[in-house]
């Protein structure tokens, strides 16, 4: 005889797993960071760069104290480190126009030398001897900043932009006023940035025509107001990768590039 007894129902089955999300890919490292971080000490750097600029432009406008008459730039590094209570000042000659500066934190050093002050020029030296210089120009039309190092360069406004490699065209009549250009492990990558009066689509269709007969394969996606490109040469080494954004009457281009495993410049 059956039982009456009611049947516990059957497990629920386990739902299935859902797949696991990739893990993000890490952006590339800012450019800046790339120069300037062989040297170390990048806050550091900066902020005694900032004082020593400003300090010098007061000096020039409205006279210095006197304990900054024998060299401002360096009276003006010390006072950035004062303010900062994790650093220190090692060493300093007003004659030389060098200070040394103590990381109380990592125990790194880094060396300014403002010899060179009057003329623009800032350089910075770390415990390895990797070096970090800074030129700045404010002759009227070659008005910019460039900051060089062993691992590559960048240039802010009217300075000569940094070379591109002979396969990256150019816009016409485009004045780049960003740029940097970065040594790699087995080539080279940089970047250039412009603004012209052209629509982002003509910006474009200049550099597909001009890297497509250069046999590169190129890949374009447009949206609105904005577009891009991806070109890949036929080698396998070398890409350019083109972005145009319309702002106001106005479109901004950035052009990046990418050489590795020996492809000529």
């Amino acid at each position: 005889m059956a039982s009456n007894t009611p049947q516990s129902p059957a497990p629920a089955a386990a739902a299935p797993a859902q797949p696991t999300a990739p893990a993000p890919q890490k952006k590339g490292v800012s450019p800046l960071i790339w120069i300037l971080g062989g040297c170390g000490g990048l806050l550091v750097i900066v902020a005694i760069v900032v004082a020593v600029a400003g300090y010098w432009g007061v000096h020039k406008l409205k006279g210095y104290a006197e304990s900054a008459k024998k060299n401002p730039a360096v009276f003006a590094a010390r006072l950035a480190v004062a303010a900062n209570p994790d650093l220190e000042v090692v060493s300093s000659d007003d004659e030389s126009g060098t200070v040394t500066i103590r990381n109380k934190k990592t125990g790194e050093e880094i060396t300014m030398n403002a010899a060179d002050i009057k003329n623009g020029r800032l350089k910075f030296k770390n415990e390895k001897g990797e070096e970090v210089t800074f030129e700045g120009s404010g002759e009227k039309g070659k008005e910019g900043l460039r900051i060089k190092s062993d691992k590559g360069s960048m240039t802010f406004g009217n300075a000569a932009a940094e070379a591109m490699p002979a396969w990256v065209p150019a816009y016409p009549g485009a004045k780049v006023m960003a740029s940097t250009r970065e040594k790699t492990v087995d080539g080279l990558k940089g970047t250039a940035s412009f603004q012209t009066g052209e629509a982002p689509a003509t910006v474009l269709d200049h550099y597909e025509s001009e890297l497509k007969g250069s046999g590169f394969a190129v890949e374009r996606t447009s949206a609105g107001g904005m577009g891009s490109l991806h070109a890949k040469g036929d080698d396998g080494k070398r890409t350019v990768t083109v972005t145009a954004v319309a702002i106001g009457d106005l479109t901004q281009v950035t052009v990046e590039y990418e050489a590795s495993d020996g492809a000529a410049e």
